[in-house]
C-alpha cells in the first residue's frame, strides 16, 4: 500500500517484502518522503500551528486552578 507524504503529497511506498518474506518499511522518514518534509512538519509543531483552539471556562464553584492537586 502506498501513502501520500502529509507535507508535500508525494507518493511514499509504505512497505515492501524482503527475500525472506518479511515486511519492511521502505523509507526511514516514513510517513514523510524525505528528511526535509519531516523537519517542516516538526517545525510546524514547535510553532504551535497544530494547536486546537479552546475556550476559557470560568470556575462556577469557587475553586481556583491553584486549589487543584495534580
Amino acid at each position: 500500500m502506498d501513502f501520500k507524504c502529509p507535507e508535500c503529497s508525494k507518493v511514499v511506498p509504505s512497505t515492501s517484502t524482503d527475500n525472506k518474506g518479511k515486511k519492511q518499511i521502505n523509507s526511514k522518514f516514513f510517513p514523510f518522503c524525505s528528511e526535509r518534509c519531516k523537519l517542516i512538519d516538526m517545525g510546524a509543531w514547535f510553532e504551535g500551528d497544530y494547536s486546537i483552539p479552546a475556550e476559557e471556562v470560568e470556575a462556577s464553584d469557587g475553586i481556583s486552578p491553584e486549589d487543584i492537586d495534580f
